[in-house]
């Protein structure tokens, strides 16, 4: 069913929503828009096209403790268990495909992260559709757009002087029946649809511009390219990109003791990265940025569609084309990559 809500609602509804749980929102600091804790309504930007940061912070976060351990005579262990609840406001659609796109990684194999399952289970995803998406935005080169809900629990899109609102798991109906009781209207459905219709149907030029329908199976023959030795001499290795991709994963994990008492915990590390996958020995099967480079474009575009089903591992959320110091971003690679093939 949908509802419409208006702007003071929505913020008396955030309010109470950060009086027992993390609030999560886009926030203004520095003239930069980021993801960030907030105390109420009164710190949450409301216009903005994408956030720095993204939801994969508070879902899978830059570092974490997982567990302490004791050694007194025998070995005493104790998990680490991330329960408090929180909310996360203003998800763009391409945030949004990030989380979806996560959960196979992280929950639909063999082995599912417990650390992760639980910060999902705990957190309520409130979704905003796109306005006006940035230049840097390609979020329909993958088949989504500014209208897309995604895995949000309450999807929400901005239609004039009031917000349609579509409560679409049962979070969302929990959260509409429960702390937003009297605060949500019935909507026109005809109306309403509409509204979604618009937002689906948005505009996105640079999405235009990448066509990435095949690039997996082109790959499947470019592992050897000189392409990948011709863009490696531009990286210069930072990261950067790594960070700020809402899917990217990898992380380092270690123990740290002191005495009799100790710590495992787990951060963030990146395929870029040149001592990633050094080994004990020294020998390491990615020695040069060669190596980095390409594994982390093959692994988005090739690796992950065929190991999960054809989703490529890229939103087109465009913050590496923002943040890349020199330029090298995936978007480029894809063009790259088919204009190599249609001129081999």
């Amino acid at each position: 069913m949908l509802m419409t809500i208006a702007p003071d609602n929505l913020k008396n509804l955030l309010d109470k929503l950060a009086r027992d749980r993390l609030l999560v929102a886009p926030s203004m600091e520095d003239g930069v828009t980021r993801l960030k804790p907030v105390h109420s309504a009164a710190e949450i930007a409301f216009d903005y096209s994408n956030t720095a940061t993204s939801i994969k912070d508070f879902l899978f976060p830059q570092s974490e403790d997982l567990l302490r351990f004791v050694t007194d005579g025998t070995l005493s262990i104790e998990e680490i268990k991330p329960e408090r609840a929180q909310v996360a406001f203003g998800l763009r659609p391409c945030d949004l495909a990030s989380v979806a796109l996560m959960d196979k990684v992280l929950l639909g194999g063999e082995f599912s992260d417990a650390h992760y399952q639980t910060r999902r289970n705990n957190t309520l995803l409130i979704g905003l559709a796109c306005e006006n998406p940035a230049d840097t935005c390609f979020c329909t080169t993958y088949g989504y757009n500014p209208g897309w809900a995604g895995a949000a629990d309450v999807m929400l899109y901005k239609d004039g002087d009031k917000y349609l609102a579509e409560a679409l798991t049962d979070k969302g109906r929990e959260l509409v029946g429960g702390p937003g009781e009297g605060l949500f209207k019935p909507a026109d459905e005809a109306a309403g649809e509409a509204v979604k219709k618009a937002y689906a149907e948005k505009d996105v030029p640079f999405g235009k511009e990448v066509d990435v329908q095949g690039i997996d199976k082109i790959l499947d023959g470019f592992f050897y390219d000189q392409y990948w030795d011709d863009i490696s001499k531009k990286c210069i290795g930072c990261g950067t990109c790594t960070y700020v991709c809402p899917t990217c994963h990898c992380f380092l994990l270690t123990d740290e003791a002191r005495g009799g008492q100790g710590l495992r915990f787990r951060c963030w590390d990146s395929c870029m990265f040149a001592n990633y996958t050094k080994m004990a020995s020294g020998a390491n099967p990615r020695p040069t940025k060669k190596e980095r480079v390409r594994q982390r474009f093959m692994h988005k575009l090739n690796y992950y569609p065929n190991r999960y089903g054809g989703s490529y591992l890229c939103t087109g959320c465009g913050r590496c084309v923002a943040m890349c110091p020199v330029g090298l971003h995936i978007a480029g690679v894809i063009k790259d990559v088919k204009g190599v093939k249609a001129h081999a």
